[in-house]
């Protein structure tokens, strides 16, 4: 092997697999993302067979957040229906005798952030954009993260109300939203938190309904330290600023194209 992104899928898999039966309830498939802190599930039939995927994107949409007005706390309504209901048939699967390398290309290829490992039997494993950061950070990669920003960002103020962050997204779509608190990057605020927010108070502050999985670091820092510190701080988003100024962010896909380029 060349390097380490030429070994196998098999050796980088995460296994055993959390996942949930076709037949459960939504409710207990929002316990199961609590529980596990996990955005993704795949599902399972009668027979432990992998027949689909159900995100924790795809049950925010199912319900819709309610707010109590004794704490004003969100509490996630959802409908008496089952996770078959709601489950994507369109199952990325990948045989455990791919390189890592071919992986992340497959990965980019179709936009997944993870792959599920199986052939012709039960689910072995899963490889997501968390072990390609890890890769990353045991291949001590010193290219600048700079090499992987997407540069569609516009910040927004913490306090700023839904309303303004929604119009602005529907201005330009390819935008991502960094919201600061006293110039300091605290959230993410994308699309998919808009669909999520789409029944709330258009009054409310965006940082009620932004991603706060957020790391931020100067432009040259090498991959594999924005790699360790993303992995270790489960980040799903990295703000790139260079002398205090945000000039961009990159998600954990991003070190699939470190990966798929070094293989």
């Amino acid at each position: 092997m060349k390097n380490a992104f030429d070994s196998y899928v098999s050796q980088w898999m995460v296994s055993p697999v959390f996942t949930i039966r076709e037949d459960a309830p939504l409710a207990e498939a929002a316990s199961r993302f609590d529980e596990l802190g996990v955005s993704e599930l795949p599902v399972l039939d009668v027979s432990s067979r992998l027949t689909g995927i159900i995100s924790r994107a795809d049950l925010l949409q199912a319900g819709r957040f309610m707010r109590q007005s004794r704490d004003r706390e969100r509490h996630l309504w959802l409908p008496e229906a089952r996770v078959s209901e709601f489950t994507r048939s369109r199952v990325p699967v990948i045989r455990r005798d791919l390189t890592l390398g071919m992986c992340a290309r497959h990965m980019l290829m179709h936009d997944f952030r993870r792959v599920y490992v199986a052939e012709d039997g039960p689910l072995e494993g899963v490889v997501s954009s968390r072990e390609m950061m890890r890769a990353v950070a045991e291949a001590r990669i010193e290219v600048p993260i700079e090499s992987i920003l997407t540069r569609s960002v516009s910040a927004l103020r913490a306090k700023s109300s839904l309303a303004e962050a929604t119009a602005t997204l529907r201005a330009d779509p390819s935008l991502t939203l960094v919201v600061t608190r006293s110039a300091v990057p605290v959230g993410v605020f994308s699309s998919e938190e808009a669909r999520i927010a789409r029944e709330a108070d258009p009054g409310d502050a965006v940082e009620l309904w932004m991603d706060a999985s957020v790391l931020s670091l100067p432009i040259q820092t090498p991959t594999h330290r924005a790699a360790e510190q993303a992995y270790a701080a489960r980040c799903r988003y990295i703000i790139i600023n260079d002398a205090e100024t945000i000039t961009g962010l990159t998600s954990g896909i991003g070190f699939a194209k470190i990966v798929a380029g070094q293989a």
